[in-house]
């Protein structure tokens, strides 16, 4: 797959909740770091080269930020409702294969920086760690925490007419 997503020129211009937005809002923190969705969400983040459609069947199970919980100073599990749809849609992505594993990490980055507003190093740092680990993307394997996920997840990626 092409990488189509460039960090030094993608902006997210913001996003759009069709349906579950109050789902991720209610989220608090346990430490067992496992969010079972109720309902389905369905959101929309509009950047300038593209649009990424994100969807989730009831019974989708969402970690927050991955990671150990020694680095929640740094980057909160949940955080507020803009850091959760940064990891949301990350996690989704991660299953939905719309977007490979290196532009999946860039919009991450994107998002992060534009719409949880963080600061450019910042951004880096997280998307360097998550970089590190794509033993899984796309298909979890059956002994995973995740594996039900991967048929309660789509994504659709529409990319910018270029004129």
């Amino acid at each position: 797959m092409k990488n189509r997503l460039h960090k030094s020129t993608i902006r997210v211009q913001g996003f759009e909740f069709s349906s579950g937005r109050h789902l991720l809002e209610r989220l608090h923190t346990n430490d067992a770091r496992r969010y079972p969705l109720d309902g389905g969400v369905r959101v929309s983040v509009v950047t300038n080269q593209g649009t990424l459609h994100v969807q989730t069947a009831p019974g989708f199970v969402f970690d927050g930020r991955s990671g150990p919980k020694i680095v929640d100073w740094y980057a909160p599990n949940l955080g507020n409702i803009y850091e959760i749809l940064c990891w949301f849609v990350h996690d989704c992505n991660g299953y939905g294969q719309d977007l490979s594993f290196k532009d999946t990490n860039v919009l991450l980055y994107a998002m992060l920086r534009d719409i949880a507003e963080y600061r450019p190093t910042k951004c880096a740092v997280i998307q360097l760690s998550v970089s590190l680990s794509d033993s899984w993307y796309g298909e979890p394997k059956p002994i995973d925490w995740c594996y039900a996920n991967r048929k309660l997840v789509s994504t659709l990626w529409i990319p910018k007419e270029v004129a």
